[in-house]
């Protein structure tokens, strides 16, 4: 008996883990008006709003995830000369607190949102879109779960702008 519950727990344990690698769907402010299949992206950088505290390790990570996942997505999308440039603007980062996430669902939230935008070769905006992605469980999962995991699942997030 004992060890059936110890399963259920490790399986809810491991099912509530991966929401933090879940992708949240990006809200629309611009629609893309470029067609998705020509589209080619060229370079993807990352830039913080005043006041979020972030690093240029944390943009070259995130970046990293991004083209990653936009790959496996569209193979073939990203292009080393020409095409649309992707900028990823945080407007929050906040890493949150471990010890109060195991204290308390809610507390101690991982929360990171952005706005991502297009733009073409002449600078000229062609689609805008926003991305959050927030992990608030708490007990053991929540004082275990990461802010890289989150960061996972945002840039999951953001590749589906290009799916």
């Amino acid at each position: 008996m004992f060890f059936t519950r110890l399963l259920a727990v490790a399986a809810l344990a491991a099912a509530l883990s991966g929401c933090a690698g879940s992708i949240s769907k990006p809200t629309e402010l611009q629609a893309l008006t470029v067609d998705k299949t020509a589209l080619k992206i060229a370079d993807i950088d990352a830039n913080a709003a005043d006041g979020v505290q972030m690093s240029d390790g944390d943009f070259g990570l995130i970046c990293q995830k991004v083209r990653g996942y936009i790959e496996a997505e569209r193979p073939g999308i990203l292009s080393a000369t020409g095409g649309q440039k992707m900028t990823i603007h945080f407007t929050r980062f906040d890493r949150g607190n471990a010890f109060a996430r195991a204290m308390l669902i809610g507390l101690g939230q991982i929360k990171i949102e952005a706005t991502v935008t297009i733009t073409d070769t002449t600078g000229a905006k062609v689609g805008e879109y926003t991305v959050a992605k927030d992990f608030a469980i708490g007990g053991m999962i929540g004082a275990t779960t990461t802010v890289e995991d989150v960061e996972d699942g945002f840039a999951k997030s953001v590749a589906e702008i290009v799916k």
